[in-house]
């Protein structure tokens, strides 16, 4: 051809992975790379062709114009040697391939055959070869410590691997037996098996001149390696194999640190008079106020992986100079360079007292660069066992206090004993349990203990801390504090401040020293911060304490600036989205423990969330593993205690707007019915019930202020109910959870599910009365599947409170209330029934202050009342006087929440 050649890197976009990356690439490109006139044509494969290729081009001339690969040609004539020529258009500065035309027409034809190779190899580019190392299967009479014979052999073994999934494999002593060239495996096709095994044998011989030995085999399955090439092979050979596209395995211990020699920290008590022997049942309310800087004693041992070293072990073991040996039943690898390391670190750390936080930042966090060999860990003894053995050390148990109105299940005994035991040696303390299992009665159960012991102490005389507890909880759970104290611990003197009426300044802080708890807002306690501060706070509570995530937030720097003797966080989610969450709420229970956020992110965040650093994962887990308390509905431990079905108020608030309607419903109601009778009375007091209801549910059930043509979702923001439904369903779809919600209202339903998929970006089931026989089916067959993408089903109280079997749920929520137990029940055994193979927890919303919180009580007190309502429904009120009405509808105080800014 007359034409010049020019050389270029490009992308090979011949196989189905990377077109499935390609494809991404395209989705996701967004409209201004696609704005600007080109020969392009405004096209997007071309574009992102185009994109890589100049990416790839780039990035590969640049790496290989290096000295060595510019001598390679220098001195050669392109206008004889193709090869030249093509190079000189791909490793130099410049593109064009400098050659005459007899030579170009040579160029392109032997590139074109080559690419032609490519793609009969892109048939199988899909597989890769797998080799794998076994231990040796016939050990004969090894021992503990003792150097492998020279007879003792390892094998690697050969497989084909599929490249996009580790669990397609296939074992070379099964592609010898098939009988065709084709075979299909995980639903991938493969041509040719045989020979692409003895093709990728031989390219990796290039890197490990042994597995020329497996090609004089006619069928080869394995190679044999004495223990030196074995781990010549683990050590050097396999980073190789894996570069350049092959993959290896090694036996599991090869990449854990616990396979190396290396060094253990052991803790002991240094005073035996802060044991548990000086009272197992202290709790925080007396001892030393110490935390991270409590002493403990140190040394010190040789370990390799769970075996420690006497010194005579270790210098035997020093004295075989083998590489790979056997200690404690498993091989492990001996450095050289580690039983020097070991030695002298040993030398220069005899030993001696150590800061807790200190000690375990060094056992899980130490750098081998910094101490010269790896530090496996560590082993404890005594009560500090307890102390940073978080739920598996022996703690000192705890007994439910006298006054507590309740019994504590089993696991939840052990958290408060948990909480109680390092909250008396000063550490900050997270209890993480699912949702549902009892955070709110343990944290209580404390407080009544430590109210007690306060009680024995002054009694005896004895000095114990004073001071009340602070909580700090949503606007949307405040009403849940105030009756849970009231029905577990009546005893303790519980103040809420919040309202517009609240105590402010100097009457604030004498009110609050005279209360064992005081309950309060995050808005609040940064609005309020200068006179919250005051009070000499013994204990420092966050609820939902994912409420902090962001450490710049006004009300994250509020509440870690309130002087508390003890913290503690109380949380479902310790992690939602990123580790800087977990930092954010560990620098407030113990400052400083984990580092500065910049340092926190550069040495776990970055490489555990980008790069899945499962070394840095295990540094993190145990650095934070004494401090955080979480049990799962799936541990069995938990399981075990917990009976099929928990059932469990939610009293959320109404908010200002809310509350205006409401009074404005019930005066216009009650002004209505003292000027009318019989029936006409009766119709105007359920009217007004429907209409409270609705008002308690959401302004715009009431006000059908929504439509859903303006394309804007309704706003969570105008109900306590709903800010409350969306927090609780977050986190059951956090922990993969399924829910049924119940409403008596269609049009409810139809907002519960636009907030859903607005707020949770989740699409919800909806069946109700007007669904389909179809569509009722085929919602219930898809919501039984869990495919997690509809984890919500939302019902009409009629439509789906009985036959039907629901149950891949395990949340049920009373969103608004029938008032009828019987009735509850029946959709409640939609998810608890059989079949069910999980504990069913039940959620019934009560909005605090108003007539659903009076007819709640007069149903829990069985009162005559009650007894009206069951089976009645609402039509029971219709009866009562105006005075009797005026009584049950008028709201209290309590009943309405701040606008609070988040």
């Amino acid at each position: 051809p007359s034409g010049g050649l020019r050389g270029a890197w490009r992308p090979w976009l011949s196989d189905d992975r990377t077109m499935e990356m390609i494809r991404a690439l395209v989705h996701a490109m967004p409209p201004a790379a696609r704005a600007a006139r080109d020969k392009l044509e405004h096209q997007p494969w071309p574009i992102v062709e185009d994109l890589l290729s100049g990416i790839i081009d780039g990035w590969t001339r640049q790496a290989m114009l290096i000295e060595s690969m510019g001598e390679t040609i220098e001195g050669r004539d392109p206008g004889a040697d193709p090869h030249v020529a093509w190079l000189g258009g791909l490793i130099t500065e410049g593109d064009s391939v400098d050659a005459p035309g007899p030579i170009r027409a040579e160029v392109v034809k032997r590139v074109r055959n080559w690419i032609g190779g490519l793609e009969e190899r892109g048939a199988n580019a899909e597989w890769r070869l797998l080799l794998r190392v076994n231990e040796p299967v016939d050990e004969g009479e090894i021992k503990d410590m003792e150097a492998p014979p020279a007879s003792l052999m390892w094998s690697v073994s050969f497989h084909l691997q599929a490249v996009d999934s580790d669990e397609a494999i296939v074992d070379a002593a099964d592609l010898w037996l098939l009988p065709t060239d084709t075979v299909t495996i995980h639903g991938r096709r493969l041509d040719e098996p045989q020979e692409l095994l003895l093709a990728e044998l031989a390219r990796s011989a290039r890197l490990f001149k042994p597995l020329e030995r497996a090609l004089d085999q006619s069928e080869p399955i394995e190679l044999l390696l004495q223990t030196d090439d074995a781990y010549e092979f683990l050590r050097e050979i396999r980073p190789l194999l894996k570069e350049q596209g092959f993959g290896v395995e090694a036996p599991a211990w090869w990449d854990s640190p616990t396979g190396r020699l290396g060094a253990r920290l052991r803790l002991d008590p240094p005073d035996e008079e802060l044991g548990p022997d000086s009272g197992p049942g202290v709790t925080s309310a007396a001892g030393p106020q110490l935390g991270l800087t409590t002493l403990v004693n140190y040394h010190w041992e040789i370990a390799i992986g769970d075996t420690t070293l006497s010194l005579h072990e270790f210098e035997q073991l020093a004295s075989k100079k083998a590489p790979l040996m056997k200690v404690g039943g498993r091989w492990v690898e001996i450095r050289p360079e580690d039983v020097e390391a070991a030695i002298a670190f040993i030398k220069e750390n005899p030993g001696g007292e150590m800061e807790v936080g200190e000690a375990l930042r060094l056992a899980y966090t130490a750098d081998v660069g910094q101490t010269g060999v790896p530090v496996l860990g560590m082993e404890t003894s005594g009560w500090v066992t307890a102390l940073l053995g978080g739920e598996d050390g022996e703690l000192p148990e705890l007994a439910a206090p006298e006054a507590f109105q309740g019994s504590l299940r089993p696991y939840q005994a052990r958290g408060l004993s948990w909480m109680s035991f390092l909250q008396r040696f000063g550490f900050g303390v997270c209890l993480a349990d699912d949702m549902g299992l009892g955070k709110t009665i343990q944290l209580l159960a404390l407080l009544q203990a430590e109210r007690e012991e306060a009680r024995r102490n002054a009694t005896s005389q004895k000095t114990g801390m004073r001071g009340p507890t602070l909580i700090v909880a949503p606007m949307s759970v405040l009403g849940n504090w105030q009756h849970e104290t009231r029905r577990f611990c009546p005893e303790l003197n519980v103040k809420i401040h919040h309202g517009a009426e609240r105590l402010q300044g100097d009457p604030f802080v004498a009110d609050a020293i005279l209360h064992d708890v005081v309950v309060t807002t995050y808005a609040l306690v940064h609005r309020d911060r200068e006179f919250i501060e005051r009070v000499p706070w013994s204990r420092l509570v966050l609820d939902e304490a994912q409420n902090i995530k962001n450490p710049q937030a006004k009300q994250s720097q509020a509440v870690r600036q309130i002087p508390a003797a003890r913290r503690i966080a109380l949380t479902g989610t310790p992690v939602e989205n990123r580790l800087a969450e977990l930092w954010s709420i560990m620098d407030f229970l113990n400052p400083g423990y984990l580092g500065q956020a910049a340092t926190f992110r550069k040495k776990f965040s970055v490489p555990i969330e980008r790069y899945h650093d499962a070394s840095r994962a295990g540094q993190l887990r145990g650095l934070v593993r004494p401090f955080v308390l979480r049990r799962l509905k799936t541990d069995p431990d938990v399981v075990s205690d917990l009976p099929e079905k928990i059932e469990a108020k939610e009293y959320c608030h109404l908010t200002p707007e809310q509350a205006q309607l409401y009074e404005n419903c019930v005066k216009r109601m009650l002004t209505e019915v003292e000027q009318s009778e019989g029936m006409h009375r009766r119709g105007l007091v359920l009217s007004a019930l429907v209409k409270l209801k609705q008002i308690c549910n959401h302004p715009s059930q009431m006000l059908k202020d929504w439509d859903a043509g303006e394309g804007k979702p309704p706003d969570v923001s105008r109900s306590g109910k709903c800010v409350r439904l969306m927090e609780m369903l977050e986190e059951i779809i956090a922990e993969g959870d399924q829910a049924l919600v119940f409403t008596q209202f269609r049009q409810m339903g139809h907002l519960l599910a636009v907030m859903i998929r607005h707020e949770l970006d989740r699409d919800v089931f909806f069946l109700h009365g007007g669904s389909s026989q179809t569509a009722r089916v085929d919602m219930v067959d898809k919501f039984q599947k869990g495919d997690k993408k509809r984890p919500i089903m939302i019902a009409s109280l009629k439509a789906g409170g009985v036959g039907l079997n629901l149950t891949a749920a395990n949340h049920v929520f009373h969103f608004d209330r029938w008032w009828n137990p019987a009735v509850e029940n029946q959709a409640t055994d939609r998810a608890f029934r059989i079949g069910q193979t999980r504990t069913v927890f039940v959620h019934k919303y009560v909005v605090s202050g108003t007539l659903e919180e009076r007819i709640d009580e007069m149903i829990e007190q069985k009162t005559e009342l009650a007894e009206q309502i069951v089976g009645a429904g609402e039509r029971w009120l219709t009866e009562l006087d105006t005075d009797q009405l005026r009584d049950i509808l008028t709201l209290r105080a309590d009943a309405v929440g701040d606008e609070e800014e988040a």
